[in-house]
């Protein structure tokens, strides 16, 4: 597995499509930080945002890497259809990680914050960072030409996704009382976020984190169960 995944990051900087999401994660991360001093949690709970639609972009580009042709020659060296893929989302684990590891120490680097960072901050910065960059993710594979077969509904898509997930806190102002538990199928962004804050409950936090861990992993086996009964049916 050690190596597929190596073969995998290597396969995708030699194809030069992480230079534009990177670039721009780069640049939101700086515009973010322009005028400072800054509170420390808010400051991660934005930045966490854009880590979360950046991660949707890279994933879409990390599994189009290879054309379907070259796909097929990994899959057999491989050994299977399910560790070629489980090498992608863990290769893509590791690019989220070294992205949240950036957006949580430059700032502190940079001293671009209005107060002390403390280690319960970092933690809960690079947590949020994490599972919403895993959550991305997992929304992202979802829209990738082994599930969607037209480019254009996969942009469309992924695009519809992360603008609702973000605005759900509005969103939900809108619905009926009758109709709010539709909101359980909206990715769990903006709960998130919103408890990124000076006033931040870390039982509350907790309960966000394991509901963002559940609906990723949920999305993840739905893209193995989509992908299986795709190829089934062809």
């Amino acid at each position: 597995m050690k190596a597929l995944i190596t073969y995998q990051l290597r396969d995708y900087l030699k194809s030069y499509n992480y230079v534009a999401p990177f670039s721009v994660f780069i640049i939101m991360l700086i515009v973010n930080y322009a005028f400072y001093p800054n509170p420390v949690l808010s400051s991660y709970g934005v930045t966490a945002i854009y880590l979360y639609i950046i991660t949707a972009w890279i994933t879409v580009t990390f599994f189009h890497t290879e054309d379907s042709i070259q796909q097929g020659i990994t899959i057999i060296h491989a050994g299977s259809e399910n560790k070629y893929f489980v090498s992608k989302y863990l290769s893509l684990l590791f690019i989220t990680i070294v992205c949240a590891v950036i957006s949580v120490v430059y700032p502190v680097v940079f001293g671009m914050f209005s107060e002390q960072v403390t280690i319960a901050s970092l933690t809960i910065g690079f947590l949020t960072h994490l599972l919403l960059g895993v959550l991305a993710i997992s929304i992202g594979a979802l829209f990738t030409r082994n599930i969607v077969e037209t480019k254009s509904n996969q942009w469309l898509g992924i695009i519809l996704v992360l603008v609702v997930s973000i605005s759900s806190l509005g969103i939900q102002q809108l619905l009926p009382p009758s109709w709010e538990y539709l909101l359980l199928l909206i990715p769990p962004i903006s709960e998130v976020i919103v408890q990124m804050n000076d006033s931040l409950n870390v039982n509350d936090i907790l309960i966000m984190y394991g509901w963002n861990i559940g609906y990723s992993s949920c999305l993840i086996i739905l893209f193995f169960f989509i992908y299986q009964r795709k190829k089934r049916y062809k």
